[in-house]
C-alpha cells in the first residue's frame, strides 16, 4: 500500500527535483542510522512526502554528498536532518512492519512464506521504532485491527475502510506541538491517506476478484472481471477529486517556509496523475511520468 504519493516528474522544476531526491536519500540514510542497514529497504515515496510536509514549516536542513549503497561508485546529495527524520523513520518502520503482518494474515502458508521471513528480519527495528513512537504504534495496531474486522465482515463501507487507514496516516503528525501546524498537517495527511487507500483498492481490484479477497470497491459497486463500469469509475473519480481539493485546502493553511511548490506538485498534479494511471492500468506497468519505484534518481 505504498508508492502512490509521488510528484509528477515532467512538471517538476530542477531545484524541486533535486530537493525531492535529497529528501528521499536523507530518509534512507536516517533509517539505516537509527534502525540498521536492513531498514534502508523500507524507504518509500509516501514517507518522503510525510517528511516534506513536516519539514516545510521548519528552517532548511543542510545537504551533503553521502555514500549511496545502491550506487557505490559515487556520492549523492542527501539531506542531513537527524531531528527532522526521527519521527518519519519511526513511522516508516512501524507502518511497513504492520503491513508485513497484514500480508501474513491475508496470505496462505506458501504465499506468505516471504512475509514470514521479513517479519523476522525486521523484528528488531520494529521493537526499537515502537519504543521511539509508542503512541503511534499503539494507534496503528488498533486501527489495523478495526480494518481486519471490516474485512472479515466484508463491509461495503468504502468510506469506513478508507477513513480507518487515513486516520493512521494523519497520526504521523500527532506529535507536532504547535496546533496551528499540527491541525492542517493532520488534515492534509488524512486526505492523502484516503487517496492512497482507494488507489490501492482500485489497483488490486482485479486480483482480489480473482482470489476472492476483500476489497471495499468490490462490495460497494458491482464490478465485472474487467473492473468497474464507466459510471462507477466516474463516481469514484469525483470522490478522489474532492479529496485532492480538500488536501490542497489543508496545504494552503500550513505556514510553509520551504518545499511549497514541490508539495503543490505532489498534491495537485501527482495524486490525480497516479489515480489516472491506476484507472488505465499504466501505473503497474511503470508509467514514465513518475519516478521509478526501484530507484528515484
Amino acid at each position: 500500500m505504498f508508492g502512490y504519493v509521488r510528484p509528477l516528474r515532467p512538471e517538476l522544476r530542477i531545484r524541486d527535483y533535486d530537493a525531492y531526491h535529497a529528501a528521499y536519500c536523507g530518509l534512507c540514510r536516517a533509517l539505516a542510522k537509527r534502525y540498521g542497514f536492513r531498514s534502508r529497504f523500507l524507504v518509500n515515496y509516501d514517507m518522503t512526502f510525510l517528511y516534506l510536509v513536516r519539514a516545510s514549516v521548519r528552517p532548511a536542513a543542510p545537504t551533503r554528498r553521502c555514500f549511496c549503497p545502491a550506487r557505490p561508485g559515487r556520492k549523492k546529495p542527501c539531506l542531513c536532518d537527524d531531528d527532522g527524520f526521527a519521527r518519519v523513520a519511526a513511522c516508516t518502520v512501524v507502518l511497513c512492519y504492520c503491513k508485513i503482518l497484514d500480508n501474513i494474515r491475508d496470505s496462505g502458508f506458501w504465499k506468505g512464506l516471504a512475509c514470514r521471513l521479513l517479519k523476522h528480519v525486521y523484528r528488531r527495528p520494529w521493537r526499537k521504532a515502537e519504543q521511539d513512537a509508542p503512541e503511534f504504534a499503539a494507534l496503528v495496531r488498533t486501527k489495523l485491527r478495526a480494518l481486519s474486522e471490516l474485512e472479515a465482515a466484508k463491509s461495503p463501507g468504502m468510506d469506513a475502510a478508507a477513513d480507518t487507514f487515513a486516520a493512521i496516516v494523519a497520526a504521523c503528525a500527532d506529535d507536532l506541538p504547535d496546533e496551528a501546524i499540527r491541525r492542517p498537517a493532520q488534515a492534509l495527511l488524512y486526505q492523502v491517506g484516503r487517496h492512497v487507500y482507494l488507489c490501492d483498492a482500485l489497483d488490486d481490484l482485479a486480483e482480489d476478484l480473482r482470489t476472492d479477497g476483500y476489497n471495499p470497491l468490490r462490495y460497494r459497486f458491482a464490478p465485472t472481471q474487467t473492473g468497474l463500469s464507466d459510471e462507477d469509475l466516474a463516481y469514484l473519480s469525483q470522490i478522489m477529486d474532492s479529496g485532492v481539493n480538500l488536501a490542497g485546502a489543508a496545504l494552503s493553511l500550513l505556514p510553509v517556509r520551504q518545499y511549497g511548490s514541490l508539495l503543490e506538485n505532489i498534491v495537485y498534479l501527482g495524486l490525480p496523475a497516479v489515480f489516472a494511471a491506476v484507472k488505465t492500468g499504466r501505473f503497474r506497468a511503470g508509467a514514465k511520468e513518475f519516478p521509478r519505484k526501484e530507484n528515484p534518481s
